[in-house]
């Protein structure tokens, strides 16, 4: 009886979590911490399936994200299996190469959440709307020069802590509505402003990865269309 009940526990643990109803969806992070961290945690907080909703952290290079979920797409539809959905979760910051990455993962029909310069804008909008630009100023990037700012909120933040999720949970309706004024007035600006090289200039931040959080809390129905 006991060799069939420990039996019966590795199978249970081989099935690994169930496949619910609803869409499958992939997010590939820039980076092994930050953004994967914060996503794991949202999907735990709305208690979804890691059946469902997958993150996986990647290259700091847009190129190379691009890339990687590509692949993994691929690699899903090759074992009979597909996503519904493929985020690239992505700074600006000073990428050589976001323009050219946003390119091609559009052309390859993959969803955009980038950020303008960095993720942390996305946190700082929990606590207030903000319209200051994001410049290079002494040896500090535009994204060292937004997380500081985050800091005067978080004093103790650092990149891949964990807990930043459930910190800033109370706030996420705010952060949302914020977020969703930063994209307006960006689109604003990118009609009257020519490109730089495809994407628009630090000075008009904003962070799309609202949408996530939202198509996360929404039968995974997004509102991406950058």
């Amino acid at each position: 009886m006991a060799p069939r009940t420990r039996r019966h526990r590795r199978q249970i643990r081989r099935s690994g979590p169930k496949r619910e109803p609803y869409d499958r969806v992939l997010i590939v992070c820039e980076g092994k911490k930050t953004e994967p961290t914060y996503f794991r945690s949202l999907i735990r907080r709305l208690r979804l399936s890691t059946a469902n909703v997958e993150v996986e952290g990647s290259s700091s290079d847009p190129s190379r994200l691009a890339k990687r979920a590509k692949s993994l797409r691929k690699k899903e539809q090759r074992q009979g299996d597909r996503y519904d959905s493929v985020y690239c979760v992505f700074d600006e910051d000073e990428h050589e190469h976001f323009a050219k990455a946003s390119e091609e993962a559009q052309s390859a029909r993959l969803k955009l959440a980038r950020s303008w310069p960095c993720f942390e804008f996305w946190l700082l909008l929990h606590f207030a709307y903000t319209r200051r630009a994001y410049l290079e100023s002494g040896n500090r990037s535009p994204a060292q020069n937004c997380v500081r700012d985050l800091r005067k909120h978080m004093p103790n933040y650092t990149k891949g802590d964990g807990g930043v999720f459930e910190e800033l949970e109370d706030r996420l309706e705010t952060g949302k509505c914020n977020a969703t004024r930063a994209l307006f007035r960006r689109r604003g600006n990118r009609k009257k402003q020519p490109l730089n090289g495809g994407s628009l200039p630090h000075r008009v931040p904003s962070s799309p990865p609202e949408h996530l959080t939202e198509s996360s809390s929404s039968d995974h129905e997004t509102a991406l269309s950058t």
